[in-house]
């Protein structure tokens, strides 16, 4: 597996691949490209338990919280981490340097906690609707949307700038360039090859998070970190999920 495709499938899935013990920084650079790749390989685990929670039968609501508990396994709850620490910088401080401050905070705090609860509950509810629907519908939503939201997140890293001298996201955010968006963008042709219309649907309803935390973190943060990364990540599946039931079964 090329060096890069296995340092995105280590960093965004909790999938055992080995790396190096120092990883140079153009390869983290070059991780974007195939950040779609994570996604696909989580849709596909996603899907397998799907197949296996509707031949043993289980109610959909049943169904969909033990998906969205697979699904925040696989990622070890990053983006879930990621997502708290943005609501609480965003609800708890004045300045880009408080709200700074409060991400790094391991601490989670009441808009973090709440701002979970909800993302989950409309996760659940979502999948639980799409159970419901269940056939072909269902699984292309679990593929399409983590494909398309950790899209939306490599271009959120792009042509942005980093607010620390140092963190997580530094190695991504500003150092992202066309080439790994070209890559990137070339993972998502199944996808629309499968479906395209639903697919290209999904696909923008799913980078609407990272279009606004594009506009919004700048000025409010001074640009763009780790945390949101992981919380366009999160919003983007979110929104994914949410197109496919609107959508419906009649559409896909």
């Amino acid at each position: 597996m090329l060096p890069a495709a296995k340092i995105a499938i280590a960093f965004l899935t909790i999938l055992p691949v080995r790396l190096p013990a120092e990883l140079p920084a153009d390869r983290l650079r070059r991780s974007a490209a195939f950040f779609p790749l994570a996604g696909w390989l989580i849709g596909g685990v996603l899907a397998g338990c799907a197949w296996f929670f509707v031949w043993a039968g289980l109610p959909p609501l049943v169904s969909a919280v033990l998906l969205a508990t697979v699904g925040a396994w696989l990622t070890r709850g990053l983006h879930l981490d990621g997502l708290a620490d943005l609501l609480d910088g965003l609800g708890g401080g004045q300045t880009p340097e408080q709200r700074l401050a409060i991400m790094k905070d391991s601490a989670t705090g009441a808009f973090g906690v709440i701002g979970l609860v909800l993302l989950l509950v409309l996760k659940i509810a979502c999948l639980a609707a799409l159970f419901a629907n269940g056939g072909e519908p269902l699984f292309f939503a679990l593929f399409a949307a983590p494909v398309a939201a950790r899209w939306a997140m490599a271009t959120l890293a792009s042509g942005t700038q980093y607010p620390r001298d140092k963190g997580t996201g530094h190695a991504f955010v500003g150092k992202v360039g066309m080439g790994e968006l070209a890559l990137g963008t070339l993972l998502l042709a199944p996808l629309i090859w499968w479906h395209w219309s639903a697919g290209l649907i999904i696909l923008c309803c799913a980078a609407l998070p990272a279009f606004w935390l594009r506009l919004k973190a700048p000025k409010v943060l001074g640009g763009i970190t780790g945390d949101v990364l992981g919380a366009s990540c999160e919003l983007g599946e979110a929104c994914g999920w949410l197109a496919a039931v609107v959508l419906g079964a009649a559409f896909l």
